[in-house]
């Protein structure tokens, strides 16, 4: 097993490495935005850095993750919560145009909150519109009543 930490340990920084010098190149150009906002040049180099970074460590991880298999279905898990979170931010803008009505006092795109959260209270307060009462309802046949399930509380 030390060989297999070694190689994936070295297969991260090497993508590392591979981020920062694909970040040189987009940092010079992007250094007249600098000029123009110090917030907006570093906020558009941070996501980007991330971008690139996860593009390559998060294959890397997970697959270092499965090799491992202790706790595994516990890390899916995780995961899926995680990529639901940011679902729901990346996504809160088209979600609540399609899917709430305007009425609607639960909108998408919160932070730390979940599709199938936000699903669930509009589903309760009878604010989604069709599309959204298709989408619940497909999440549905996965896992009976998921987004009733899945309120939080806030």
């Amino acid at each position: 097993m030390k060989i297999v930490k070694f190689i994936f340990t070295a297969l991260a920084l090497l993508w590392l490495l591979i981020t920062i010098l694909t970040m040189l190149p987009i940092a010079i150009l992007l250094l007249t935005t600098r000029f123009i906002s110090k917030k907006h040049y570093i906020e558009w180099i941070l996501f980007l850095f991330a971008l690139i970074c996860s593009l390559g460590i998060y294959p890397i991880c997970f697959i270092y993750a499965a090799i491992k298999w202790k706790g595994f279905l516990g890390y899916l898990r995780k995961i899926s919560l995680s990529i639901d979170i940011s679902g729901n931010m990346i996504g809160g803008a088209l979600l609540n145009d399609n899917f709430i009505m305007e009425s609607s006092t639960n909108k998408f795109g919160a932070v730390q909150e979940t599709i199938s959260d936000n699903l669930g209270e509009n589903e309760r307060d009878k604010t989604l519109s069709i599309l959204g009462k298709r989408f619940t309802n497909l999440l549905g046949v996965i896992d009976f009543d998921h987004a009733q399930k899945s309120i939080i509380e806030d």
